[in-house]
């Protein structure tokens, strides 16, 4: 069964999920305040430079299987799972710039105050090791006036993308790496497992809660 799928940031690793997902067969919707990134994704062309991603991104179009939109609030009503892809660029101070991660997480919790279905937030961005638990889950906890883990489910699954070969490195990753405090949402189970089942390569899954974030982002 595959799963509906939104994503926050169509920067690189962003833009590179919501074409594999859609080559998958999941239908996408990828989300950005950008509307130019929006709207060339939206018309068939990759928003970014990579190997394989304008035919990727070409092909996800035809098939109906890829959206893009700066509609947050329909992309989450429409969606079983959103990854947040969005970019953390290191601050003058060296701290990594978390803002951008906030507000999507607030939109997110926003929208669940309206949302019926059970949701699965998926945190791709990178961060240092607690982000989760200290800053995701307080906020839209906060935003949507539910329990994490209750009412919506937060995972973190970091990504192992190389420029040049991101794609294929999303298809057939080494291994791929789930962190959950429920158990329905570790790896092998629930709909984030779903979204991802099909390029597992033949590497293991793991899921140790969430605070592997961060301390297993490396390369």
């Amino acid at each position: 069964m595959n799963s509906s799928i939104s994503i926050f940031g169509l920067g690189y690793v962003g833009s590179v999920s919501a074409a594999c997902f859609a080559r998958l067969g999941h239908q996408v919707t990828g989300v950005d305040v950008s509307p130019a990134k929006v709207d060339m994704l939206q018309s068939g062309q990759s928003p970014i430079i990579e190997a394989q991603m304008d035919e990727l991104a070409a092909e996800a179009h035809s098939s109906g299987r890829l959206l893009a939109t700066t509609n947050s609030r329909q992309a989450i009503l429409d969606s079983d799972v959103s990854f947040i892809c969005v970019g953390t660029p290191s601050l003058r101070s060296g701290k990594l710039d978390l803002s951008h991660v906030e507000h999507v997480c607030r939109e997110i919790g926003a929208t669940l105050r309206e949302k019926q279905r059970h949701h699965v937030i998926v945190l791709r961005s990178t961060v240092l090791p607690g982000t989760t638990e200290s800053l995701v889950i307080p906020v839209l906890e906060s935003a949507s006036g539910l329990r994490a883990g209750v009412d919506f489910a937060v995972c973190y699954n970091p990504e192992f993308l190389r420029e040049g070969t991101a794609v294929a490195d999303f298809l057939e990753p080494p291994y791929t790496i789930l962190g959950a405090n429920e158990p329905e949402n570790r790896p092998g189970e629930g709909p984030l497992q779903r979204s991802r089942r099909g390029h597992d390569g033949g590497g293991q899954h793991r899921g140790n809660g969430l605070r592997i974030d961060g301390a297993l982002h490396w390369r």
